[in-house]
């Protein structure tokens, strides 16, 4: 391989069964380490992983040793396994994202969106480009923490995915006499890829020098749904209720008004009971047509489900399934879906789909406090009808 100043990886393949990565040659020999194990060491500049699980997430470092053995450079890599059956629903659950940190650059590779044409990418919320490939290199990278966002969009009507009949039924109820929840409206899926990526300088530290963070003892999860306004109006202009009191508040982890909330806790302390879920529905109040109170109440959280995945004490994680309708009123329910990959390390992985409407707002606290990784503003409750135009997310941290 030709040699060069640079230290940088020159490609990564995904087969099944195996990831395939090469890297530029400015040293003499090199050391790769998997998930903090020496796993390769020596001249050549590639390296075969045939010990990888579909869809499970890797991290790899990459040191550079001069004549002396000395370490000169290190990259940092996270990716994950190529799996062949995606899930349906969710096209953004267990995509194949690659994430480099190096010296000279942040790059994120991922796989194709079905139907969709570009992507835009965004770092601590500043636009960065657009791109039709999917990848993308930063070269003007802070040495600080930093997320990477890079969202897609697709019309509705080219996903292929069939209508949810009794969604749809209640969705030509509460649009019968409402023009905004036409069918010839032409609503779009929006698709989300959040890569939280640590300090490089801190990041970038041989192997031997860097010293993982402290353990996680116990994780904490909160999804909330809420209506940003004051009042809502009742988009089935034939119902007595006609409005209805919004949350009227924006993001907050601690908003005291919502539709539904859900609180997960993972306990790695305590392996008898490592996960508590609590679950609840906010008071639904609607008024007549003279604006006077008619009916309160509060929705069933029947539909509103957890499922735990397997605890090998390094991560634990749970499925979370929502739906919560309106208990006054014939209407479309709040539905969305949670993937949580939930690591003792730090790293975490959280993917979903939800309805573009209302609110939605995720956090997570690993002991200092609530952070946000997903946050999605209404789009108007005509999103919750007729066509289901999903919002799909996925979030994770590189460390």
């Amino acid at each position: 391989m030709e040699q060069t100043d640079r230290f940088e990886i020159r490609s990564v393949v995904h087969r099944k069964g195996s990831i395939v990565f090469d890297w530029d040659s400015p040293g003499q020999s090199y050391r790769v380490y998997k998930e903090g194990r020496l796993v390769q060491e020596g001249p050549v500049c590639d390296f075969t992983d045939e010990d990888v699980m579909h869809g499970k997430m890797y991290h790899y470092a990459i040191e550079c040793l001069d004549g002396r053995g000395r370490v000169t450079d290190v990259i940092r890599m996270q990716t994950s396994a190529l799996k062949t059956k995606k899930d349906t629903a969710n096209p953004v659950r267990q995509i194949v994202l690659t994430t480099i940190v190096a010296k000279s650059q942040v790059a994120l590779a991922w796989e194709k969106i079905p139907q969709v044409k570009k992507y835009e990418v965004y770092r601590d919320g500043i636009f960065l480009g657009q791109t039709e490939e999917t990848h993308f290199i930063d070269r003007e990278v802070p040495d600080a923490p930093s997320v990477y966002a890079i969202r897609s969009e697709r019309p509705a009507r080219e996903s292929g995915e069939p209508l949810s009949m009794p969604k749809a039924v209640l969705g030509k109820v509460a649009g019968l006499f409402n023009p905004e929840s036409s069918t010839k409206e032409d609503v779009t899926e929006e698709f989300w890829l959040t890569k939280m990526i640590g300090r490089p300088s801190e990041m970038l530290m041989p192997v031997e020098e860097w010293r993982e963070p402290e353990p996680v003892s116990q994780w904490k999860f909160r999804y909330t749904t809420f209506l940003a306004e004051d009042k809502i109006k009742n988009p089935n202009v034939m119902s007595p209720n006609r409005t209805f009191d919004g949350d009227d508040r924006t993001f907050d982890p601690e908003g005291k008004s919502f539709r539904t909330r859900a609180d997960v806790t993972l306990s790695y302390a305590d392996s008898r009971c490592p996960l508590i879920f609590t679950k609840e529905a906010g008071k639904t109040v609607s008024y007549g047509i003279s604006g006077k109170e008619r009916e309160e109440g509060r929705a069933s959280i029947e539909d509103f489900t957890i499922q735990p995945l397997e605890h090998d004490g390094r991560e634990f994680g749970f499925v979370l399934e929502h739906s919560v309708g309106n208990p006054l009123t014939p209407a479309p329910s709040i539905d969305y879906d949670v993937h949580a990959v939930l690591r003792r390390h730090g790293t975490f992985e959280v993917t979903g789909y939800h309805d573009q409407a209302p609110h939605h707002e995720v956090y997570l606290d690993k002991g200092d406090g609530w952070f946000p990784i997903h946050r999605a503003e209404s789009k108007g409750l005509a999103h919750m009808s007729e066509v289901i135009a999903y919002q799909h997310w996925n979030t994770s941290s590189f460390e």
